[in-house]
């Protein structure tokens, strides 16, 4: 179906949007089991339920604005999860999975950036108030977790780099 209004790109996003949140959602369970980082893991489970929250926001402005997700893939975060897995097949070393997944955050934190600053001003433009309310929400809690990671994956990439200097010492 052609776009041709800015409310049916808007429902587009939506629901790219909402593929998104369900895609990271199947993704944050295994990099929690990954994580060897306590703060880390610990974020990984706020963050899953964060999601499932924002899962909940989007559910709530489909309902506001009238619409239904449209069925879609959010090839972004698709194409985030397919690195995910071609790392595995490189086979790192424990310390270098967890910097690899903590950088993964970050990248997936910023595309939620991105989507979400979209998404409100598309509401606002539209006169969707309630609805860029719910959407602001979402791109808090995003733009709090961007900050953790960011710490979480300074702190990570010393301790690969101690590791790292440990094995090539020994």
């Amino acid at each position: 179906m052609p776009i041709s209004s800015t409310r049916e790109l808007f429902v587009h996003e939506l629901s790219d949007a909402m593929s998104a949140e369900q895609q990271i959602l199947k993704m944050l369970p295994e990099l929690q089991k990954e994580a060897r980082h306590s703060e880390l893991k610990q974020a990984l489970k706020e963050h899953e339920q964060e999601t499932k929250q924002q899962v909940k926001n989007l559910q709530a402005v489909f309902k506001q604005i009238g619409e239904q997700p449209e069925e879609t893939t959010c090839y972004g975060v698709k194409g985030l999860a397919d690195e995910h897995k071609a790392l595995h097949e490189e086979q790192p070393s424990p310390e270098m999975l967890e910097l690899a997944n903590v950088s993964g955050a970050a990248k997936t934190e910023h595309y939620e950036l991105v989507m979400y600053t979209g998404l409100v001003q598309m509401a606002k433009d539209l006169g969707e108030r309630d609805a860029a309310q719910l959407l602001q929400a979402n791109l808090d809690q995003e733009k709090a977790m961007a900050k953790r990671v960011e710490a979480l994956s300074k702190e990570i990439g010393k301790q690969a780099k101690a590791a790292e200097r440990e094995t090539a010492g020994s």
